[in-house]
């Protein structure tokens, strides 16, 4: 498996090629492997990107709810089903604009950002928008770590962005939807 230093065009291959095995394997409207889909595609992503934590977050009734997660530590900071209000959040930030997708060391800009204090324990942090075939914004897809990352670059954020879209795609498995249609973001 190639590391996140190797930022050639293999890298990006090899990380497209392992998010289409995994999805792959997902197989139609089967919610048990969808999850597990969804768990080693975030597992992949966490990996590729060299990230502690990388989880999908569903916007829901002002909220963002932590659906999936993929932690290197086995009892993980945040769990499925935690939630935060939006507007608290880098998730509802970057999804407006007022912050990048990319964010080298959190801890060091949290007040620029009129971030919550515990945002303070955050180093490095990505995320993408994760959208559903017909547009609608279903959540989040992000990442980080507790030290600063400042190996995390733009091709970071097209890794996460395909990562994003197949698991849009998971997700309207799960839920019946059509997953065929594509819509420019």
């Amino acid at each position: 498996m190639k590391t996140i230093l190797e930022t050639g065009p293999e890298a990006a291959d090899d990380c497209a090629t392992h998010i289409a095995t995994v999805t792959a394997n997902a197989g139609v409207r089967d919610n048990g492997l969808i999850e597990g889909a969804i768990a080693s595609l975030l597992r992949v992503v966490r990996e590729q990107l060299n990230l502690e934590v990388v989880f999908v977050g569903e916007f829901v009734a002002g909220n963002r709810v932590f659906r999936h997660i993929s932690s290197k530590a086995d009892d993980a900071v945040i769990k499925p089903g935690e939630f935060h209000p939006l507007d608290e959040t880098i998730c509802q930030r970057i999804v407006d604009g007022r912050m990048p997708s990319i964010v080298h060391d959190v801890a060091s800009v949290r007040s620029d950002y009129g971030l919550a204090s515990y945002y303070e324990a955050l180093g490095g942090h990505v995320g993408v928008p994760v959208r559903l075939s017909d547009g609608t914004l279903y959540g989040m897809l992000c990442g980080f770590s507790f030290e600063p990352c400042p190996h995390l670059d733009p091709r970071d954020v097209r890794r996460l962005e395909m990562a994003a879209n197949a698991t849009a795609r998971l997700i309207a498995q799960a839920e019946g939807r059509d997953v065929d249609l594509q819509v420019p973001h």
